[in-house]
């Protein structure tokens, strides 16, 4: 078979990755693409062997050519520590027609019989379907939960009419405590059902957000107590420092998701009867919000991996990787900076901080500070 240059360059220009082997497994087109994508220049590869390849690009393309399909759909892997995932192609040119053999000597034709392989990344069509996956996930919880909320809702309110008549109409005083009692714990359950609604809204399909004044502290507070509702936070204190006065511009559905997502590892790392602080200080037009817990801390093998998509050091099925990666975009999409320190204690190497950096709202212009 012969190939004409123009067909040859286009093989080389290729958004895809396009690799050629002989039928002797000899490496003869490495394109552009799967340069970039492999950090493997075409120099170092052709014309040597597939079996000189590196890993995973050996195992990756070798059990592709060993199998009867010439598509493999969604193959993951990982190189430097990062997940990766592509899709392989692969057409088999087993005949030279030999009326074209005159064509030997042709400067324009470029002879080739073996194997072209096809190479497509899709880790970023990966991350856009997890990522839409979550936020789908979440606003079915959203749709249950607001039914839920309604159907609890109604009792919770009738049974908070009763105490209020109680307290009301009855002048007995024990009956009067234990009738405020009740308003007070029917109050914080409406609450609670209400901080689940509003936080699976956070995952609705709404692409436009309105900016509106947070207050930190109530945002925090809420938090808080989504987090507590979690079995594993009976261990573990929480100690709030936090100016009421503190308000920044934004959307409080979204700056709680990214308060339940860090709190939630910070809680996941601490060990038991620790103290996770949540704070908030004032730096001249900035509000700093840190979470600090006492975990073993943060290894620096890994500390420039953290926010990306999928990276996780949790069990299989214990997280997806994606709620460092989903605060980060969150935050930048908020006019502000995410960053990590850890470990914070130097000298037993444990703690960690995450420092979130968001402009303060000026409530005498009713603008946020640039």
């Amino acid at each position: 078979m012969y190939i004409p240059r123009p067909i040859r360059q286009i093989l080389l220009d290729l958004p895809l990755g396009v690799c050629s082997l002989s039928f002797d497994n000899e490496v003869i087109m490495w394109n552009r693409a799967l340069e970039e994508f492999t950090g493997i220049k075409s120099t170092n590869v052709v014309g040597s062997q597939l079996t000189d390849l590196n890993e995973p690009w050996l195992s990756l393309i070798s059990n592709f050519l060993k199998g009867n399909s010439s598509h493999n759909y969604k193959n993951y892997f990982e190189v430097d520590g990062k997940k990766k995932a592509v899709t392989l192609h692969k057409a088999i040119i087993d005949e030279l027609d030999e009326k074209d053999s005159s064509k030997n000597d042709r400067a324009d034709v470029y002879f080739f019989e073996g194997t072209i392989i096809l190479l497509e990344d899709i880790t970023e069509t990966e991350i856009l379907e997890a990522g839409l996956t979550h936020s789908e996930r979440l606003a079915s919880i959203g749709r249950l939960a607001a039914g839920v909320a309604h159907e609890i809702g109604n009792p919770i309110t009738g049974i908070a009419c009763l105490a209020q008549t109680i307290r009301d109409e009855y002048k007995d005083k024990e009956l009067n405590n234990l009738a405020e009692q009740i308003i007070q714990q029917t109050s914080r359950t409406s609450k609670i059902l209400q901080s689940l609604v509003n936080f699976s809204h956070a995952g609705s399909n709404q692409t436009h957000y309105e900016k509106e004044v947070i207050s930190v502290l109530e945002c925090m507070e809420e938090a808080k107590t989504l987090i507590s509702l979690d079995k594993k936070s009976k261990d573990i204190q929480f100690q709030m420092e936090c100016d009421p006065k503190t308000k920044i511009l934004g959307d409080t559905q979204r700056l709680l998701q990214v308060l339940v997502n860090l709190i939630s590892n910070a809680r996941d790392a601490s060990p038991p009867n620790s103290t996770i602080l949540l704070q908030t200080i004032m730096e001249t037009d900035w509000v700093h919000i840190k979470i600090t817990d006492e975990g073993a801390g943060i290894s620096p093998n890994i500390k420039d991996r953290v926010f990306d998509p999928f990276f996780t050091t949790k069990e299989a099925g214990e997280g997806t990787g994606l709620g460092l990666s989903l605060a980060f975009r969150i935050v930048e999409d908020l006019d502000g900076d995410i960053d990590i320190i850890s470990p914070i204690d130097k000298t037993n190497g444990s703690g960690t901080q995450v420092i979130m950096r968001f402009p303060c709202y000026d409530e005498n212009t009713s603008e946020f500070q640039k």
